[in-house]
């Protein structure tokens, strides 16, 4: 059998896309992800041939390109939406795919002058990153949603108007009384297809960005968890033996160098030294001075009450007060007579 040509593998891959367009499976299943990788293989070799045949220069203009090529430009559109719809364990590889072709794709456009001024202009604010307010926003949301909904409905027409066709392509040769039709109708597919690009390298952007961010906390995570393990090892290889531990006659290291038992490094020729010039006592470890500092801070310290108290002077015009100290006076002078310095003590008694 002869390789299929360029128009019968564009046309499967297109096909196989529109049915995933409307297709009620889960795009996780194998059946969807299949078909997502058949129209992959289909537009991947379309592409290879467009450069084979060097389809497209860029030094052509729009009308330049015949009617029956014209749809093929859309070939690296379709592999961007096809990269996004793959399910597969490298999503950020599927991103940078899908972008590498959407950016193919829109500067093939721009060669041709098929990208208009206004998605130029939007492509250029979603590259700068240019800060909008919220009424720019929803003016520019709500101006770009009527334009999708009229070239929707354009398209529509032209299908009403040309036939029963699927897609970008007609089967069998094209009828050459609809060939203007059918070229405004592929143009207007290409402006449909740009507006959808611009729209997809905004959320390529986005999703690209989070899934960056997750494999990098995946890495982190990835990385504490080895420097864990590897913390785990060496305190299990730096775990001594308990049975070992006490056995003082043995060696101190085994021959991988780990302890076999309690040891302390000293150089003992400086311990000997301070031995022989050491005093017979305990010297002290702290002055007077610390000592009493740190009973104070204890609150073993009293303060105050060192200083004797001032004997309270008598008024000479209060005789009472005069008779009275007179009476202790004179009881005192009693109380020494009857008992001389030195009585009741043992070592001060005669006789």
């Amino acid at each position: 059998m002869s390789d299929p040509s360029l128009a019968q593998l564009f046309q499967k891959g297109e096909l196989t896309f529109l049915d995933l367009q409307s297709s009620t499976l889960p795009s996780t299943s194998d059946e969807y992800q299949a078909q997502v990788t058949l129209a992959i293989g289909n537009f991947e070799r379309s592409a290879a041939l467009i450069r084979q045949l060097s389809l497209f220069s860029d030094n052509e203009f729009l009308e330049d390109i015949s009617t029956k090529d014209l749809r093929y430009l859309l070939t690296e559109y379709y592999l961007g939406e096809l990269f996004l719809k793959r399910v597969s364990k490298d999503r950020l590889d599927d991103l940078v795919k899908a972008k590498e072709h959407f950016d193919h794709f829109i500067h093939q456009c721009e060669t041709h002058d098929i990208l208009a001024a206004a998605d130029k202009k939007y492509l250029e604010e979603i590259a700068a990153k240019a800060p909008k307010d919220a009424a720019t926003r929803r003016g520019e949301k709500i101006a770009r949603f009527k334009r999708e909904k009229d070239m929707k409905q354009r398209i529509e027409e032209y299908h009403k108007t040309i036939g029963s066709i699927r897609g970008s392509g007609l089967e069998g040769e094209l009828d050459p009384d609809l060939e203007d039709q059918y070229r405004d109708f592929v143009l207007l597919h290409l402006q449909f297809s740009i507006f959808q690009t611009t729209e997809q390298l905004v959320s390529i952007g986005q999703e690209k960005e989070m899934v960056e961010q997750l494999l990098e906390r995946q890495k982190s995570q990835q990385h504490d968890s080895r420097a864990a393990g590897r913390s785990a090892q060496d305190q299990r290889d730096a775990r001594v033996d308990d049975r070992r531990i006490y056995d003082a006659a043995g060696p101190l290291m085994d021959p991988q160098g780990r302890p076999l038992r309690p040891f302390v490094i000293t150089n003992r020729r400086t311990e000997l030294m301070k031995g022989v010039f050491r005093p017979g006592h305990n010297l002290p470890t702290m002055s007077i001075d610390e000592y009493l500092q740190q009973e104070h801070e204890r609150g073993n310290v009293l303060s105050g009450g060192t200083e004797e108290p001032k004997k309270k002077e008598i008024d000479d015009n209060d005789e009472e007060a005069i008779d009275a100290q007179t009476y202790k006076d004179r009881a005192w002078d009693d109380f020494k007579d009857a008992n001389p310095k030195g009585w009741g003590n043992k070592g001060g008694r005669h006789g």
